[in-house]
């Protein structure tokens, strides 16, 4: 079967690796100059790395198998790894219960109440029914108006923005769920991994050579500019590259980009099972982007991996210092690898200002203001990168838990996303983990003509 999956990232990557085991021959179409999408890599001058920050838990099962076919099992290290939290004007550090009874901020009554809520959510609560309620209401019941107000809404309020009341308590619920499960019971510490010799680059390169030798097509520069049905069977798909624009037919399509976007190339035709997905899955209503920029610097900034900011004047979500994952000998030239991410709303009009007025939020009124002493001529490398579409965000107002299970094939054409991801973050292991459940779900009709399976209408 003549297949093609629009979108490159781990998504389409990992669906085109699974279609091509099975026999069919596959083309993907990307829109931007290179694979990976948000796990895209960066060429920093003296070494390349992820253009975003990643990372592996040892609980991410689907991913490490994953890199297990890849050949890339034994390139997996791990780092015990530290959290911090910026609040009140000084650094507190989050590693264990220690530092958690020592923290400042709240008061004995807080942290009973905090560490309640942990072991409630990680190990009682039903995660359907926090679809239907908001995290600030959830938090503030479990934590009280206080322990919300020190602790969880600086921390809501720099990942969501305009969104912070509106999350629903579900995305709270995986996060303490997969944070959890990196900590090691004996350490307290984190455990997160990596692969050695480069990050995703090494994986993206593996996809391309198992790709390659499978005989599938991978189309850099391609964005799909129309799709539309020809008739039961089949799909039509244009592109545009370097040479202008071309078409080609199709016995099924797969869109892996956020649902709207397939609404904007594709025929009227295909208008009603587009519009179906969007109301199956409501979070693809709402998407959070991330204006990133990244440091190469002489000197380390923090011993955390993660640096959470609890300070509302501090314009960053966190500070996320990479090199305290990975050995910066051998995989930065020595540098310290900083991300200063800013998450808003994909339609937030800061996304078309200029570098620099970007980077006097990011670096003047965030990460100067935790570090003033931080000088320009100690940053070998200094760039901002944007993401419109990031994160699918499930909202209270969105209604409901919507579907909750993999969709099942449609033909000719096939929305699959990350919208479609449920009681979960957004991470490379949940997006492998959909792939392979709709992969299994569907492997009989996978194997079987067009006729066989109900179309998009």
């Amino acid at each position: 079967m003549k297949v093609a999956v629009a979108g490159a990232g781990i998504l389409g990557l990992t669906l085109a690796h699974r279609l091509a085991h099975l026999g069919h021959e596959v083309e993907v179409f990307e829109a931007g100059p290179e694979l990976g999408g948000l796990a895209c890599t960066q060429d920093y001058g003296l070494f390349h790395w992820d253009r975003y920050y990643h990372c592996i838990l040892p609980q991410d099962s689907a991913l490490i198998d994953l890199l297990g076919e890849l050949g890339l099992g034994g390139e997996l290290r791990w780092t015990r790894t530290g959290t911090g939290y910026y609040g009140k004007k000084r650094f507190h550090d989050m590693n264990g219960n220690a530092d958690f009874l020592r923290f400042p901020l709240l008061s004995v009554v807080d942290k009973a109440r905090l560490a309640a809520t942990v072991i409630y959510a990680t190990r009682f609560a039903d995660p359907w029914q926090l679809y239907r309620v908001s995290a600030e209401e959830w938090l503030t019941k479990l934590c009280g108006r206080r322990g919300y107000e020190i602790f969880w809404q600086p921390l809501l309020k720099a990942k969501f923005g305009s969104f912070y009341d509106r999350v629903a308590a579900v995305f709270i619920w995986a996060t303490l769920k997969r944070l959890t499960g990196a900590r090691s019971a004996a350490t307290s510490r984190e455990k997160l991994g990596y692969v050695a010799g480069g990050g995703y680059k090494r994986i993206l390169e593996r996809f391309a050579e198992r790709l390659g030798a499978r005989g599938a097509v991978i189309r850099l520069s391609s964005p799909v500019v129309r799709l539309g049905r020809s008739d039961e069977s089949h799909c039509d798909l244009a592109w545009k590259d370097g040479g202008g624009e071309h078409s080609a037919r199709f016995d099924q399509v797969y869109f892996t980009g956020p649902t709207r976007l397939a609404r904007k190339a594709a025929g009227p035709e295909l208008h009603r099972y587009i519009d179906g997905v969007a109301a199956d899955h409501p979070t693809s209503e709402a998407y959070l982007g991330v204006c990133c920029m990244v440091l190469a610097s002489k000197r380390p900034l923090t011993p955390y991996y993660v640096l959470n900011i609890g300070d509302p004047t501090i314009e960053l979500t966190g500070v996320i210092e990479m090199t305290n994952l990975v050995d910066r000998h051998a995989e930065t030239a020595g540098l310290s690898l900083i991300y200063l991410p800013r998450y808003m709303d994909s339609a937030d009009p800061r996304f078309d200002e200029p570098d620099d007025a970007l980077r006097a939020s990011l670096m003047d009124r965030g990460i100067k203001r935790l570090f003033p002493d931080l000088r320009d001529d100690e940053l070998m490398y200094s760039k901002i990168h944007r993401a419109r579409y990031v994160q699918p965000l499930p909202l209270v107002r969105a209604g409901g838990a919507g579907v909750t299970e993999v969709p099942t094939l449609v033909r000719p054409f096939q929305v699959l996303n990350t919208s479609m991801l449920t009681c979960a973050t957004l991470n490379n292991n949940e997006v492998v983990a959909l792939v392979d459940r709709f992969v299994d779900k569907n492997r009989a009709a996978l194997g079987t003509t067009p006729s066989t399976t109900a179309a998009a209408s």
